[in-house]
């Protein structure tokens, strides 16, 4: 539905966006995911039609709506936004908010609100005004009012960070089932990597104005294409490794490798949950426990190798572990990265 052809968009020196490409399918989810900084919501404008490509295009439904100009201005593109302060109008009560957009008879646009209340189940909110209700309440009428006019896609600009821990739990899984409700495909700017996952049906991950990896979000957490993508999508142990004779050396053993890879190989990439954590004694034992941090539903553990290295390793909060312990680290899954930080395809440790 929508694609994104080569877009780059330059504010003097700086190029916010560079050559970036991608595409929509109806009814699809994706989330556009990266720090900050990095060029999402000047993406987000350029779809939107609130910015002018400085190269490439924006096409929807296979025809050409911005290029060196925009060719279909924002107000009859049919898409919605959802930004992070709700943007909601102060002076409307909730139901005239909703009703703001939506065109038709009296009949029709009350028909619509009601309708839309109830899917936010909000009905008894209609006559309240913004600022007497509380900051979920007031993202769920964004969302309603954004719905309202039916549009083809729905824009959401880091939607759920105004939010506490808790309610963005609740309100992601909320809105991600009101917007499949309505079928209309999304698309969400966030620099945080749960909400993009949980979120998305596919993540396209941002840095520095480009494209770094798309994928599910499978795919983007366990076959990162380079070191950054690694450590900026979940957590992620980084360790020095060398070739000798036929195995991979590392500071927590040695490691079968196919050659061809191995000797590529300089920085081994493993997830905190992918280590295993045993005791052990003194002579056996290739790492000491230097911090235990619970947090709830896992426990993480900082274990200093003898190599001086120091990994974290994520496991069950029911293990009891006391600093000092000797302890024997294998790791059940790796990934292998050369020089360049790049992953070496072909190889994964299982």
């Amino acid at each position: 539905m929508i694609e994104c052809r080569n877009l780059t968009k330059s504010y003097g020196e700086l190029e916010a966006v560079s050559d970036f490409s991608l595409h929509l399918e109806e009814h699809e989810f994706i989330s556009i995911l990266g720090p900050s900084g990095c060029g999402k919501s000047t993406l987000l404008r350029l779809i939107a039609g609130l910015e002018v490509p400085s190269r490439g295009q924006v096409l929807l439904e296979k025809r050409e709506i911005s290029g060196k100009k925009i060719i279909l201005p924002p107000e009859r593109r049919k898409f919605g936004m959802i930004f992070q302060d709700f943007a909601l109008f102060p002076h409307l009560s909730i139901e005239k908010n909703i009703a703001y957009g939506v065109n038709g008879s009296r009949s029709e646009k009350q028909k619509r609100v009601v309708g839309l209340l109830k899917l936010v189940n909000l009905q008894h909110l209609a006559s309240k005004m913004p600022h007497q209700i509380s900051g979920g309440e007031q993202q769920r009428i964004a969302v309603a009012r954004a719905l309202a006019p039916r549009p083809r896609l729905i824009l959401m600009d880091e939607p759920f960070s105004n939010l506490d821990y808790q309610l963005r739990l609740q309100l992601r899984r909320e809105i991600r089932g009101i917007l499949k409700h309505e079928g209309v495909a999304t698309i969400l700017v966030t620099h945080d990597q749960v909400e993009a996952i949980t979120f998305s049906e596919r993540v396209l991950l941002m840095h520095k104005g480009k494209l770094v990896q798309a994928g599910t979000p499978e795919e983007i957490y366990q076959q990162p294409q380079t070191l950054w993508a690694s450590s900026f999508v979940g957590e992620a142990n980084h360790l020095s490794v060398e070739w000798e004779k036929t195995s991979l050396k590392s500071s927590f053993g040695f490691l079968d490798v196919p050659a061809e890879i191995g000797k590529e190989t300089r920085i081994l990439m493993v997830r905190p949950e992918d280590f295993i954590l045993v005791s052990a004694p003194d002579d056996e034992a290739n790492g000491i426990v230097k911090t235990v941090e619970f947090s709830g539903a896992a426990q993480t553990v900082g274990v200093e190798l003898k190599s001086g290295e120091t990994i974290q390793v994520s496991g069950s909060p029911h293990l009891l572990w006391n600093l000092e312990d000797p302890v024997k680290i294998t790791a059940e899954r790796y990934l292998c990265f050369n020089s360049s930080g790049d992953r070496l395809d072909g190889f994964t440790a299982k």
